[in-house]
């Protein structure tokens, strides 16, 4: 990736293009790179003309269905979920290897990682959830597997796919990993595998999963603008095959193990049930490989990003060192 000739290309589709996009014609335009620590396959960029911001997203064609699907369903996303209103689909290579992107107005607002009381603002991202998860007419707008899907499927879907993949990356990156050994990239591969035989065991994960699921729902993808509104962002995973579980868990993750997670625990039973938190347990520990394990996958892919490469492989790296052990004293005794 060079965002430098990124931003640079963006630029001048956006100067060409600029009524279409709700930009003033004729005005420098200004294009900013948006970064996101967590992944650099699809890419986010703030395009300005110095009165109004849109933010543009770019996905590759291994994700490009992704984004279509979002679009098709934007209208909902933002009339019932607070999403960001759909501007434009992008039909162009606008940077290489990047033919589809999608346009949204600009929210401003903190994110619930950079606001200074979070607490107050997910409730109401509660309420959106619940009503989201048994929005079944926006179901019938997705697309869905001709086979049943279970809870275990989307787990798996979710979490195993993932940190087999990012195992592919490690291992290929393995000399870039000089606080990591070859033994613990064996554990990682057998605690993955145990990971999975837990959850196809685990009784409440064998029912078929219909939940209307946003799937990606960490505090960098809620907004709370100056009204005290909040915002959700980043659809691209949204599925109506999928475990509501994996939305609480990204959502309440930062409260687990916390004074106030009694609370929030009860919060969540009381609004999806008994069930859902049964399986909430085991996504909160794949929450916590994740830190483990896909954030050396980011520390590996940053290596061809030079603006980049040190501040993501240095947070990569005191996330890795900091969850592993935690990994380690919470679940060790069911993994060795």
């Amino acid at each position: 990736m060079n965002i430098t000739r990124n931003e640079l290309c963006i630029r001048q589709w956006a100067e060409s293009n600029a009524s279409s996009l709700g930009l003033q014609q004729g005005t420098e335009i200004k294009v900013t790179y948006i970064y996101n620590p967590g992944g650099f396959v699809n890419q986010s960029y703030r395009i300005s003309d110095g009165k109004t911001m849109r933010h543009l997203k770019l996905a590759p064609d291994a994700k490009m269905h992704r984004l279509q699907q979002w679009a098709a369903v934007s209208e909902q996303l933002s009339n019932r979920y607070h999403a960001p209103r759909l501007i434009s689909e992008i039909r162009d290579e606008i940077i290489p290897d990047y033919r589809y992107g999608l346009v949204f107005e600009y929210i401003h607002g903190e994110s619930l990682t950079s606001t200074a009381t979070p607490a107050d603002a997910i409730p109401k991202v509660l309420i959106k959830l619940h009503q989201l998860h048994g929005d079944q007419e926006l179901a019938s707008s997705l697309v869905r597997s001709e086979e049943t899907f279970t809870y275990a499927d989307a787990f798996a879907d979710a979490y195993i796919s993932r940190f087999r993949e990012d195992m592919v990356t490690i291992r290929e990156g393995k000399h870039l990993l000089h606080f990591v050994t070859e033994e613990t990239l064996d554990w990682f591969d057998a605690e993955i595998e145990a990971l999975r035989t837990t959850v196809y065991a685990h009784p409440a994960f064998r029912k078929a999963a219909n939940d209307v699921v946003h799937n990606d729902l960490g505090w960098n993808n809620v907004l709370v603008d100056e009204l005290q509104e909040i915002w959700m962002i980043d659809w691209d995973d949204l599925s109506a095959e999928g475990d509501a579980a994996m939305d609480y868990s990204v959502l309440l993750w930062p409260f687990y193990h916390s004074a106030d997670w009694p609370y929030w625990q009860a919060k969540v039973i009381e609004q999806a049930g008994e069930e859902l938190y049964e399986r909430l347990s085991i996504y909160f520990r794949a929450s916590l490989l994740d830190d483990v394990i896909d954030i050396l996958a980011d520390y590996v892919d940053s290596e061809t990003i030079p603006e980049l490469r040190e501040k993501t492989q240095a947070r990569a790296q005191a996330i890795h060192l900091r969850a592993y052990p935690e990994y380690l004293r919470l679940y060790w005794p069911e993994t060795k």
